[in-house]
């Protein structure tokens, strides 16, 4: 090799390198404008989902059902979805004051309180209206609740109506929604403990979700993009441990029943918290913490609680599993499912010094 080729090959690798990253830069162009053409795509053929057709923003709470609604086949052939106009999942308005010979329950919750997938008339809170027809139930559950919703929605709405019982049922994974101001792209209050005292760091809730549903509803395509991989594999466990939100569940979710409590005994009303089984309670133990911690904080502090997963796992054989839960669904109760929880938490309750003789009177 000659002087002449020596001098030449650091300018050949320069020019060589120089190509190399122009056509990476290009490619990395491309790839970036296909995929956000891609997401831009996707947004445009999302449709409407169906479980909040029935929703509307809130500033407090997030969401809530919108008055009188009738859809005679929200979850299939009639199978429909009713709200009355003070926006309950009922067909008639509730009266301030408990009717005579009557015992008034309030059912707060999520979706599987409030009987998604099922008619009115099939969820567990009304089918207790069946079993003991002097009960008269209000059913204030919400889908995509957590806890925090659920207090609020009762804090707000349901001390309005005289009632003897207030039903608090939750899943374990109302416990996670607590922690984030937002639930599957909507936006939702985030409540933290301050001095002691119950703060709501999201309110007003924005509205963004409301105004933009359909990108709201592509949330999961948008996480989809490259940035968003890295971003998370790079800082979520950072974040995550410095996410005081989730530090602080566990009090703020006792603070709740503490209130909740109060604010029934002020009312001459008995709070009965309840677990609610989801699927994966039947074979795993991923809900135990919860379980123990309540068991043990709520007896503390003399708060009725009943945990429903032991019955679910002793009462319903292995084979008519798939039975109570529609579908493949891991969390939303069939009719079936729905009439066993009614059936057993009656006899809970029944069972109950502080809370039989109120039914039986």
């Amino acid at each position: 090799m000659n002087d002449n080729s020596l001098r030449q090959t650091p300018k050949i690798i320069k020019i060589v390198s120089i190509n190399l990253i122009l056509i990476v830069a290009i490619l990395s162009l491309l790839e970036g404008l296909s995929s956000i053409l891609l997401l831009f795509y996707r947004i445009s053929k999302v449709q409407p989902r169906p479980r909040i057709s029935h929703s509307q923003y809130d500033e407090l709470l997030g969401w809530v059902n919108i008055p009188n609604v009738d859809i005679p086949n929200k979850y299939g052939e009639g199978i429909y979805f009713k709200t009355n106009s003070q926006s309950f999942r009922n067909h008639k308005d509730f009266s301030i004051n408990i009717p005579p010979n009557k015992v008034r329950i309030i059912c707060s919750g999520d979706s599987v309180t409030m009987g998604w997938g099922v008619s009115n008339d099939q969820s567990w809170c009304h089918l207790l209206t069946l079993i003991n027809q002097r009960l008269q139930t209000i059913n204030m559950a919400q889908q995509g609740y957590g806890i925090d919703q659920a207090y609020l929605r009762y804090k707000r709405d349901g001390t309005k109506f005289e009632h003897n019982i207030q039903i608090f049922a939750f899943i374990t994974h109302d416990f996670v929604r607590m922690q984030n101001a937002s639930f599957m792209g909507r936006g939702k209050p985030l409540l933290y403990l301050e001095n002691g005292e119950l703060v709501n760091h999201n309110f007003p809730v924005p509205r963004y979700s409301f105004l933009f549903p359909k990108v709201t509803q592509s949330s999961k395509y948008i996480q989809k993009l490259s940035f968003f991989v890295i971003w998370k594999k790079l800082f979520a466990q950072k974040l995550k441990s410095n996410n005081k939100y989730v530090d602080k569940t566990p009090a703020i979710a006792m603070k709740i029943f503490e209130d909740l409590a109060a604010i029934n005994q002020d009312k001459n009303s008995k709070l009965v918290v309840v677990y609610l089984p989801s699927r994966s309670d039947y074979y795993n133990n991923d809900s135990n913490f919860w379980r123990e911690y309540l068991q043990a904080e709520l007896q503390k502090r003399n708060i009725i609680y009943i945990d429903l997963i032991p019955e679910f796992r002793d009462k319903i054989p292995n084979e008519q599993l798939g039975k109570a839960f529609l579908g493949g669904d891991k969390w939303h109760y069939s009719v079936s499912g729905n009439e066993f929880i009614a059936n057993v938490l009656y006899e809970k309750l029944l069972s109950l010094p502080e809370v039989g003789g109120i039914l039986q009177e």
